[in-house]
């Protein structure tokens, strides 16, 4: 499915008859009703933190998940917020929404303890990273970077859980020089975890830019392809980034850096040593975190 990418494409590819059986048969989540409702309110013409609030506090678990990383270090909030309420005030509407929507999807994913735990901790580092890039380089909204974090890679998970033959093949993706990580998927299953992403964020009505950066996150002649909207090259290329970092954090080598990294760091106009003072930067963010 890369040998073309026109993005003109990319929607009807997320809704036909045979997205609906996949679906089916991967086990995609339905966006659960408590964010459906959370999503209308603060999309309202005249949204209301009470209201918002109320939907979360309905949920005991959600409340407590969500006060609890509000009030972590990573974000840094000059007091403690004790109820929802205030935490929506601190914070504002859009970061509620992604937090709540980061939650939930962590409490619908099943499978393996150890590789679910590994996944989340990958998941984690690489939305932060690209909450960061975001925030520094101006060029993504720091919101749509998150969720991009979030649900770039939420297809593996899924896929593990349809074949049980995945962690093999996940394997050999990581390993693969020369074909891309969704090539690899696709010879093997006939569909692969970003299509997957891509589906679901559809799915969960994210904005049409996620679903097409999901899409294409292993397809790096996107870099070179202006049909494509720079906003989505620039998610990519800064996925990019973030991956080095969590590899090199684990002190590995990046194969998807070795793929596509020189044409992320001409798109984004960045420098040899500015991807070297990202790398520390970020390795000490994770770092603080794990203490």
């Amino acid at each position: 499915m890369n040998a073309t990418h026109p993005l003109t494409s990319a929607d009807p590819e997320l809704s036909t008859p045979q997205t609906d059986e996949l679906i089916k048969s991967i086990g995609i989540p339905a966006r659960p009703v408590t964010l459906i409702n959370l999503q209308k309110e603060i999309e309202s013409d005249d949204p209301d933190i009470r209201r918002a609030a109320a939907l979360v506090t309905s949920d005991v678990t959600l409340t407590v998940a969500v006060l609890r990383t509000v009030n972590s270090p990573a974000f840094g909030l000059s007091r403690r917020c004790e109820t929802v309420e205030h935490a929506v005030s601190m914070i504002g509407f859009k970061r509620l929404k992604s937090i709540v929507t980061g939650l939930i999807l962590r409490n619908l994913m099943r499978g393996d303890a150890q590789q679910l735990a590994h996944f989340w901790d990958v998941s984690a580092k690489r939305s932060h990273a690209m909450t960061q890039l975001a925030s520094d380089m101006g060029l993504v909204d720091t919101d749509i970077a998150h969720s991009f974090g979030l649900f770039c890679d939420v297809g593996i998970p899924l896929l593990m859980l349809r074949f049980p033959d995945y962690i093999q093949t996940l394997a050999i993706c990581r390993d693969e020089t020369e074909r891309t990580f969704t090539q690899v998927e696709q010879a093997k299953y006939n569909t692969d975890h970003a299509l997957i992403g891509a589906i679901m964020a559809r799915s969960w009505d994210l904005s049409p830019t996620l679903h097409q950066a999901i899409r294409l996150h292993h397809d790096y002649s996107v870099f070179q392809d202006t049909k494509v909207p720079e906003v989505v090259r620039q998610l990519v290329a800064m996925n990019l980034i973030a991956e080095l970092a969590i590899q090199r954090f684990s002190y590995l080598d990046s194969v998807e850096w070795n793929k596509g990294g020189a044409g992320a760091v001409e798109l984004l106009a960045m420098t040899d040593y500015e991807i070297t003072e990202w790398m520390d930067r970020l390795s000490y963010d994770y770092a603080k975190a794990g203490t």
